[in-house]
């Protein structure tokens, strides 16, 4: 009797996990051929590569959402990536000292708190049967077994004159 329970209760974890293989796999990837690499070796360090990316996106995330004071979740993901992927190159060119880091840093954050998403609204969806539309009334309980008379065929044969 506790698993059902306990199934209802994680089912949304479920879709917390969807969603990091969304980001990883459409979001952060975003090219048609997956993996580049032909040796084993090197298709391990290009999957490594993709889960620090990962990692370092939701990590910059975790840490703009500590200073905004929300939680992580509600910042949105392909909004940081994008605002990272914009970043970079300022970064590379621009910074030579830790005090434009610092300048270039807390741009960056504040950009990502910019993209707070609203909390979810509380959604329920109530199990009914959808009624398709039709000009006629729809069957009642009353109505079965009160059609009309069905009425007798018969079938004459009839023969070709010859």
């Amino acid at each position: 009797m506790r698993l059902p329970w306990l199934l209802a209760q994680e089912y949304h974890q479920r879709w917390e996990a969807e969603n990091t293989l969304d980001e990883l796999k459409v979001h952060l990837n975003g090219r048609k051929t997956p993996i580049r690499s032909k040796n084993p070796r090197e298709v391990i360090q290009e999957i490594y590569g993709w889960l620090l990316g990962y990692y370092c996106i939701r990590a910059t995330m975790f840490h703009s959402a500590t200073i905004g004071g929300i939680s992580p979740l509600r910042l949105s993901f392909t909004g940081s990536l994008k605002v990272i992927r914009r970043a970079i190159p300022q970064f590379q060119q621009n910074i030579d000292d830790s005090t434009n880091f610092n300048i270039y840093f807390s741009w960056l954050i504040s950009e990502i708190l910019d993209l707070e998403i609203p909390p979810p609204q509380s959604r329920t969806n109530p199990r009914v049967v959808k009624k398709t539309r039709s000009k006629y009334k729809s069957k009642k309980r009353s109505h079965r077994n009160n059609s009309t008379l069905r009425q007798q065929l018969s079938f004459e044969v009839f023969k070709k004159a010859s």
